[in-house]
């Protein structure tokens, strides 16, 4: 499908393959919403392909505008109610490597000085699903933004269980001024390390995707292979000032306002199919809402017509970016032969999602709202085995992808089970699962603004006064957001059914006790003497 072509359906294939949750199934189901072709016999492939797309600071309000992403769903699954660990990238990372929540990983912020960061990570590289995977016989690729501070000296070292090692080595966050490692097994070539050349990040690293797919086929035609790409995108550009040349949230050059390509087709920019300029932050849920019942960390003035000025073009710039992420997902995907194809899972997410005026904060993440903590999660399945377009509100979390990849694998039950997720392929196959978890843990560690180190990655100087939340810890149901913060003895509850924006704060609800007592055993859970952390999601 040409990408003009694809832009004129982006709209209509919005309402359809959206995250709304109106036509979505019960939890620990999943529901059929395509022709199905349940009489088909043939056996599932023991040790499928696997591609995992890992995007950064994806928002779901961002997934009306990637056509080729949603198509993920055309014989593939979606998840509704799909929550990361920690609204933080190297937090909700390492839950994704680990299977485990940040409470046990010990990775709570980005930064090695405050508990994060590379260095917290680094000792849990041994035990990644990386290594579970090489060991199952995979050939795996790694390619764009891995853990923050993740220094690539001269002799970089390569993380066990990859056989190839493509990341940023500085720069990244930039999409044009970059260095990247060029490490493949199999070459015996070293460890180069490459300059960006201009090339926007997100082209380069899907050139490499296909390259790695090719080699691949070339040095190991009768192993499988597992690739996670992990572009920058839609993540701000560290240190942008007003002002500066480059936009604060930097797209490719071919897709920003006032270009000729594609043949001047669009003016103001590529927004997917609508016209940039029809597009307004302001029409988001909860943009600008009343906060007085809010907790204090939140209540702030409205924001004014300058600031939404600003967010109104940082919005169209994240999806004129995501739009570049789209391209590198057909891109890869076309790659594939009708074999690899019908033998292959692809995986799309992100590490957390990020608001722009929702509750009158300015831009970030790190909450315990739905816009930073509920990101996209869509699965195609092998051609193989499809059985039309299954959609499951099953409450999903990112400590889940590492028994998922491993049980995609055949990994044995004992290895891929013993942390604190579980598999989600039983759900994205269409089975019911019996007993599900009932409820997501999140939690957040506020950063220390003094902490020494590489310059916070979200810093954002637009709003004068704290954006940022409190520690907390928060527990999310099929119906509910309950959260406690560190220093405050109120809680802060909303009925998502009724309340799917979160904009009307109810703490003395009578639902808060039962909540408060599932969030004490899920805060502890996997500690010496205290629940494992996935009884302890059932029992909520």
């Amino acid at each position: 499908m040409t990408r003009n072509i694809r832009r004129i359906l982006a709209v209509a294939l919005a309402l359809v393959l959206g995250l709304a949750t109106a036509s979505q199934a019960g939890a620990g189901t999943a529901s059929q919403a395509g022709t199905a072709s349940q009489a088909g016999t043939a056996a599932k492939p023991k040790q499928p392909n696997i591609i995992f797309f890992l995007v950064d600071d994806m928002s779901a309000d961002l997934l009306p505008y990637m056509d080729t992403v949603r198509s993920l769903a055309e014989d593939g699954t979606t998840f509704s109610d799909y929550y990361v660990s920690n609204s933080l990238c190297c937090p909700s990372r390492a839950s994704m490597f680990t299977g485990q929540f940040p409470h046990n990983t010990g990775v709570a912020t980005n930064q090695g000085s405050d508990g994060g960061g590379y260095q917290a990570f680094e000792p849990h590289e041994s035990r990644t699903y990386a290594v579970s995977l090489d060991q199952a016989g995979y050939r795996t690729g790694y390619l764009g933004k891995y853990i923050n501070e993740y220094l690539v000296p001269a002799d970089y070292k390569v993380p066990p269980g990859w056989d190839e090692w493509h990341v940023a080595a500085g720069g990244g966050y930039s999409e044009f001024k970059y260095q990247l490692t060029r490490y493949v097994k199999e070459a015996g070539d070293g460890k180069p390390i490459d300059p960006s050349g201009g090339k926007y990040l997100v082209d380069e690293l899907g050139q490499r995707a296909v390259d790695f797919i090719a080699r691949s086929r070339e040095y190991a035609p009768d192993r499988p292979f597992f690739l996670q790409v992990s572009p920058f995108a839609p993540h701000s550009r560290i240190g942008a000032q007003p002002g500066d040349k480059e936009p604060r949230f930097p797209p490719a050059r071919r897709d920003r306002p006032k270009t000729q390509w594609p043949a001047g087709e669009f003016p103001h920019g590529d927004c997917g199919g609508p016209d940039c300029t029809s597009i307004d932050v302001a029409a988001l849920p909860a943009v600008n809402e009343d906060t007085t019942d809010k907790p204090s960390w939140v209540r702030r003035e409205p924001l004014g017509a300058p600031i939404m000025k600003e967010l109104r073009k940082d919005f169209r710039d994240r999806i004129r970016m995501v739009q570049s992420v789209d391209d590198m997902v057909e891109r890869v995907l076309a790659t594939l032969t009708d074999a690899e194809k019908r033998n292959t899972y692809v995986v799309f997410t992100s590490d957390n999602g990020f608001h722009l005026g929702q509750h009158r904060l300015v831009r970030g993440k790190s909450t315990a709202y739905d816009h930073d903590v509920r990101v996209p999660l869509l699965v195609k399945r092998p051609a193989a085995g499809r059985h039309g377009n299954l959609s499951t509100s099953a409450i999903a979390q990112n400590v889940d992808l590492f028994a998922t990849f491993l049980d995609m694998a055949g990994v044995d039950a004992a290895t891929r089970d013993g942390r604190d997720g579980r598999s989600l392929l039983p759900i994205i196959q269409g089975h019911k699962v019996k007993d599900w978890r009932k409820a997501a843990l999140i939690e957040h560690v506020k950063p220390d603004p003094g902490a020494p180190g590489e310059p916070d990655p979200d810093a954002d100087t637009l709003q004068a006064g704290n954006s940022q939340p409190p520690s907390y810890a928060a527990i999310r149901t099929a119906g509910d957001l309950y959260v406690e913060y560190e220093g405050d003895p109120r809680p802060e509850y909303y009925d998502t059914v009724a309340d799917p924006a979160q904009e009307s704060n109810d703490p003395d609800n009578a639902r808060t006790a039962g909540l408060g007592q599932a969030l004490d055993g899920l805060v502890s859970c996997g500690k010496p003497g205290a629940l494992d952390c996935w009884s302890a999601a059932r029992a909520s």
